[in-house]
């Protein structure tokens, strides 16, 4: 059976050769890939999916209550809930029946995009669902994040701290999605960010597919693994050597809902991409702009959804 290549975090800490030709493999192979050894309690990731479950199973009408139109941050459709039907990835599918809620890194409200607090449900009508989710969040960018860009730079030929000056304050897309029993479903797409940290319940039976090595193969969940997937800034940072890698979600289950926490991965909002080996220069801002228009305005799709048959 095709798998996904595993990677661990911790020997990417102390790294060999071996240990970095091994992530270039699956960064330039793959784009995808399996991430042990993170050291992220699998009792925290455990504690945010059941208090997901737990909001996402409330009545519509007190989600609603979190929607994206009532998000103070610009874009508003950066945060907040969004409902069965809400969120546009790839015209094979249209409008995806999945529900999602954003969250992103609190801050005080300012004139940048991506930039400032999240209205949450308080404890009272969503007990642990804020909490857990940034705890969580705190786990991933600071034992998951810092560590990979290291291993990406050293991957790249570069120093190991070559990314650092560009994540002083970086955005972050942190989402978690509900995939209804039976037919939950996220169409076809790429993540837009550097790298996308997601994390799958678990199930025995895949649900999500990924185009790697000029083929669709199931990424089946494994217990206590993140998935690293690459996405558009990458390879466009990188000049197409490591390539964002397509993938779709398609939930079969008839029996239970399943939940996924992605966390998309995006440098300070100022940054300005040099495409490795170019003069170029490409605003990061602009890019999040764009893709983000091309899902909720122009319905496009996300990433290079256009390009996907």
């Amino acid at each position: 059976m095709k798998t996904l290549p595993i990677i661990s975090l911790s020997d990417l800490a102390q790294p060999s050769e071996r240990e970095v030709k091994k992530l270039y493999d699956a960064c330039y192979e793959h784009g995808f890939f399996y991430l042990i050894n993170h050291g992220v309690p699998p009792a925290v990731v455990n504690q945010t999916i059941s208090a997901s479950r737990i909001f996402f199973e409330l009545p519509e009408e007190i989600k609603l209550n979190y929607r994206q139109e009532l998000q103070k941050v610009y874009p508003k459709n950066s945060r907040g809930y969004v409902p069965l039907y809400g969120e546009f990835l790839h015209q094979e599918v249209g409008f995806d029946p999945k529900e999602v809620f954003d969250f992103g890194i609190e801050k005080e409200l300012c004139d940048r995009p991506f930039t400032g607090p999240t209205l949450v449900p308080d404890e009272g009508i969503a007990p642990g669902f804020a909490s857990a989710h940034y705890r969580l969040q705190n786990e991933i960018m600071t034992k998951v994040v810092p560590k990979l860009l290291k291993g990406l730079a050293l991957a790249l030929g570069l120093q190991p701290n070559w990314f650092e000056k560009y994540f002083t304050d970086p955005v972050l897309i942190h989402r978690t999605i509900y995939y209804p029993a039976g037919f939950g479903r996220a169409g076809k797409h790429t993540d837009n960010g550097i790298f996308t940290v997601l994390i799958q319940e678990y199930f025995p039976e895949p649900s999500l597919k990924v185009h790697a090595k000029q083929e669709w193969i199931d990424a089946a969940c494994m217990k206590n693994a993140l998935v690293i997937n690459l996405g558009d800034m990458l390879q466009l940072w990188t000049n197409g050597l490591f390539v964002s890698t397509p993938h779709e979600v398609i939930h079969t289950h008839s029996r239970s809902s399943r939940i996924s926490i992605p966390f998309f991965v995006y440098p300070n909002i100022e940054t300005i991409i040099e495409p490795l080996g170019t003069k170029e220069k490409i605003s990061s801002q602009e890019v999040m702009l764009k893709n983000f228009a091309s899902i909720w305005e122009t319905y496009e799709g996300a990433g290079r959804a256009k390009e996907l048959k």
